[in-house]
């Protein structure tokens, strides 16, 4: 009988083993499957977004097309390169009293111009709309980007604090706008005109629009990159 039982024992573990082959092998596939599901769920999704990209960047650039009809490419004999600037503002250029003006340089930078009279100087500014108030940086006295000349006092600000003011300024153009000039400590304030208010918005506008499309263009091949990757990873 043990005999027996033995022979029993060992018919049913090849067939256990084939079993379990078989389930090992179907867990396989399906894992395989759901895989290659996700592959192109991935792929299907990131081509939407590349859809969305470029149906982005021409309402982008449509909108830029129509802003730049208001500018004018100009160069000044002080300064290296170009810049556009609100062509109704043309003559205002470089400012010769108090006031913050706005333009665009030869590479795309929003650039932000504050000037005060008087001889007083300053190294920063707050413009103070309905909502609060943002500051640039300090930009300190180099005869470059912080210069003084018969009196007037200018100061060029860029970066991503100057892109906020631009910004502040775009969201507040209708209502009362103020530009406070520091160093260290508040030395004047000047209440921003609503044609000035427009310029400076109008060009920040531009500004956001064309840097927002850029940067979608420069996504585009990095999404097209990642489908072609998914793809080799799908036929190997």
């Amino acid at each position: 009988m043990k005999t027996l039982a033995k022979i029993a024992l060992c018919a049913l573990i090849p067939a256990a083993m084939l079993c379990g082959c078989a389930k090992k092998t179907v867990n396989s596939e399906k894992a395989r499957q759901d895989y290659s599901r996700a592959l192109d769920d991935s792929v299907s999704a990131i081509k939407q977004e590349i859809d969305s990209c470029r149906k982005q960047i021409k309402i982008l650039n449509d909108q830029s097309a129509i802003w730049l009809r208001d500018f004018t490419n100009v160069s000044n004999p002080r300064e290296v390169g170009s810049y556009l600037i609100y062509t109704s503002f043309r003559n205002r250029y470089p400012l010769t009293q108090t006031g913050l003006v706005a333009r665009i340089n030869d590479n795309g930078q929003f650039e932000l111009i504050a000037a005060l009279s008087g001889g007083r100087a300053f190294d920063q500014i707050n413009v103070l709309g309905a909502d609060g108030g943002l500051s640039s940086d300090v930009v300190p006295h180099d005869q470059a980007l912080n210069y003084r000349s018969e009196g007037l006092t200018t100061v060029c600000f860029t970066g991503a604090k100057a892109d906020s003011i631009g910004q502040l300024i775009a969201d507040n153009e209708l209502n009362p706008l103020t530009v406070n000039y520091l160093q260290g400590r508040a030395v004047s304030a000047w209440k921003i005109p609503n044609d000035y208010a427009k310029m400076l918005s109008a060009t920040y506008l531009l500004y956001k629009y064309r840097k927002d499309a850029t940067r979608l263009e420069r996504r585009v091949p990095m999404l097209e990159q990642k489908v072609s990757l998914i793809k080799s990873h799908q036929e190997k």
